[in-house]
């Protein structure tokens, strides 16, 4: 068994191998007791080494490590800035997707602006899509050109959309509905407003953790993907005006419909890899479920087979345990354990994001929202 806390004391070994040796083990074994380990590292290494930690803490993809990544893209290494730009693609907090577009639009490196945008395009943000376009419209070297273009792909398919032009006529009437009530000038500075308040972050993975928290008692066994994203959305929804209001009240401000809805996208943004998770849980349940169907009709042709032999030649010819096809299939499981195995997946990926919920109860004032109580 791989002792963690010995790779992390290892991290401060004299010897720069062994420091590289145990932070390649650490992003391998994905554990989310190395993080803060590793970013000191970050923080304190070689340029090396410092590259190697970055892309760890992207494969564990723990929130904590927002800030630095943030900060490593105003280091003055290239190789820094375009490791932080790759790994924040696998996080869906507004300063990430804030940050990631501020490397686009200024990042002196063609390689670092094109990894920003491939990044935005992984997180699938519509917050994105507007930014992008402007750029693709510019005098750009057409790898980042193509970067970008790939991106708005990327959110149009992730966002459900035909194509890219069916994503930014959405966007763009979105824009006009809101440029009814709150002029475009003013929406820039009330979308700064909402994403610098200090403690938004925090907040809205509270909220949806907390919406999201009793899952496997809304999802069955015959859930698809499809299904799975309504009923996410149903239930993010559920209290979010609750939530909206409770943001107002600790800005001190009333939301414009264009803040609350950019304050929904956000909290729909920040379910992604939870989404992302139970979808790919939802995947391999039904592959194994069509295994199993298939283990039955095998089982059942050879019980046939079995008896038809046996009636002719008066002893059986065929064998199950002769037959290797289905060697590694379990016994057929039944409707009951089939239920409790999806209620057991989707616990354990719900545990996986539990700290979404304590690191916001470590702050004061938060009463869950105030939205069990009218």
């Amino acid at each position: 068994m791989v002792n963690i806390n010995k790779l992390i004391k290892q991290l401060t070994h004299d010897e720069k191998e062994k420091r590289e040796e145990a932070i390649l083990a650490l992003g391998d074994l994905r554990d989310e007791r190395a993080v803060e380990s590793l970013i000191k590292v970050v923080n304190q290494d070689t340029i090396e080494n410092r590259t190697y930690a970055i892309i760890a803490l992207s494969n564990i993809s723990d929130h904590r490590a927002i800030e630095t990544l943030i900060y490593c893209l105003m280091d003055n290494t290239v190789d820094i800035r375009l490791a932080s730009s790759r790994a924040l693609g696998k996080f869906t907090s507004p300063q990430a997707i804030s940050a990631l577009l501020v490397s686009l639009l200024k990042d002196p490196n063609v390689s670092v602006k094109s990894r920003a945008a491939l990044s935005l395009g992984a997180i699938g943000s519509e917050l994105a899509v507007e930014d992008l376009m402007a750029e693709s419209k510019l005098e750009h070297p057409a790898a980042l050109l193509y970067s970008i273009d790939s991106a708005l792909k990327m959110i149009a398919r992730n966002n459900g959309y035909e194509d890219v032009e069916a994503l930014f006529k959405s966007i763009q009437q979105k824009k006009q509905k809101h440029a009814e009530v709150t002029p475009a000038s003013t929406q820039l500075s009330e979308r700064e407003e909402l994403l610098q308040y200090p403690n938004l972050w925090p907040y809205v993975r509270k909220y949806v953790y907390q919406q999201l928290e009793g899952i496997q008692t809304i999802l069955s066994i015959d859930s698809d993907e499809v299904l799975a994203e309504k009923k996410i959305a149903d239930i993010l929804g559920e209290k979010f005006w609750r939530f909206s209001n409770f943001m107002e009240r600790k800005m001190s401000r009333e939301f414009s419909q264009y803040q609350t809805d950019l304050l929904w996208q956000m909290c729909w943004d920040t379910s992604k890899p939870i989404r992302s998770e139970i979808f790919n849980m939802i995947k391999d349940h039904k592959k194994e479920v069509e295994d199993i169907d298939r283990y039955r009709v095998w089982l059942d042709k050879v019980e046939d087979e079995k008896e038809t032999e046996e009636k002719i030649e008066g002893k059986p010819i065929i064998q199950i345990k002769e037959i290797k096809s289905f060697d590694d299939l379990k016994r057929p499981k039944t409707q009951a354990a089939e239920a409790r195995t999806i209620s057991g997946d989707l616990e354990s990926i719900m545990k996986k994001y539990s700290t979404w919920k304590k690191d916001a109860d470590d702050m004061q004032d938060l009463d869950e929202f105030g939205i069990e109580s009218e």
